[in-house]
């Protein structure tokens, strides 16, 4: 939304608050994109951004509710937490133990998990195919629980899940498998050795803030990347990753995550108002507001 249009909004005392709570959030788009969506539907709403400290989310929520917020979302590195803390888990937020959208219900909030949805248009805009396919989750925080429910609903044959950590790794091996999926479901160690299962995938997606510069920060063996594989990075910007740009040098086809991100928002949007979202007028804010950072020097961005 251009400043222009900032200024005639009138912000008054009937005005709904929404906004977004997470940690490194300097870079975040989302109040580019709801803004606009309340712009173009005459809402009387308006979506803030909120710096949350880790170990200071409980507070954050009362915080919340005692401003009479009406939701917010929630990104790294809380959605896990929150999802302990509100009310109750509904839909894919129980499913996966993350949360990424609150919404207000009485005195408290609900819980919901929009990310699944986010990624779930993402492969269906890129035409992704998932079903009887072996895939690779980087990562095992929040958004590799979304991807991993995605993919486990989709029909993966395998899933590996590649960590540091590899308890946090079997812990969403666990929430994967209690969803009822069939998929097998394997745990490796991030590193070279645990590398070597990419040989194998026919999709390898990035849930990590690492690989966005040097592709030494995450320790992988790029080598196996072929033609006709597909790798995701759920960072975004116009100037692709290391991540992405070593795969794509072997042949891979790549995506990165402004397409999860516009969904889950549109999907939030939805939530908080109870109105279909103008995902045309919200993607259209997307693509203005990356332009803008990235001509200011800002090249890569996250909010998963």
């Amino acid at each position: 939304m251009m400043d222009s249009e900032v200024e005639k909004r009138q912000v008054d005392g009937r005005t709904q608050l929404v906004g977004l709570i997470g940690y490194g959030i300097e870079g975040t788009l989302s109040p580019a994109m709801h803004n606009a969506a309340f712009h173009a539907l005459n809402l009387n709403w308006i979506y803030v951004p909120l710096r949350v400290k880790p170990g200071l989310v409980a507070q954050a929520l009362q915080g919340l509710l005692a401003l009479d917020f009406r939701g917010a979302n929630v990104t790294v590195p809380h959605k896990l937490e929150t999802a302990k803390l509100v009310g109750e888990l509904k839909g894919d937020a129980a499913a996966t133990g993350a949360v990424n959208t609150l919404v207000r219900e009485g005195e408290g909030f609900s819980g919901h998990n929009t990310d699944v949805h986010g990624f779930e248009m993402l492969i269906a805009e890129r035409g992704i195919e998932v079903s009887g396919k072996v895939a690779c989750l980087i990562g095992a925080g929040g958004a590799a629980l979304a991807v991993g429910l995605v993919m486990a609903r989709k029909g993966a044959a395998r899933i590996y899940v590649l960590n540091r950590t590899p308890s946090r790794a079997e812990d969403l091996r666990e929430r994967l498998k209690s969803s009822g999926t069939s998929t097998d479901i394997r745990v490796e160690e991030l590193g070279p050795e645990g590398a070597r299962v990419l040989k194998e995938c026919d999709l390898v997606v990035n849930c990590t803030p690492l690989g966005a510069v040097d592709r030494d920060e995450l320790p992988l063996r790029y080598e196996s990347f072929r033609e006709g594989m597909w790798a995701v990075d759920l960072k975004y910007g116009s100037t692709p990753t290391a991540f992405l740009r070593e795969a794509a040098a072997r042949g891979a086809v790549t995506a990165d995550g402004r397409l999860m991100l516009l969904h889950q928002a549109a999907a939030s949007f939805r939530l908080w108002t109870g109105i279909p979202a103008p995902l045309e007028v919200m993607r259209e804010a997307l693509r203005e507001a990356l332009t803008e950072k990235e001509e200011g020097g800002e090249r890569e961005h996250a909010e998963t």
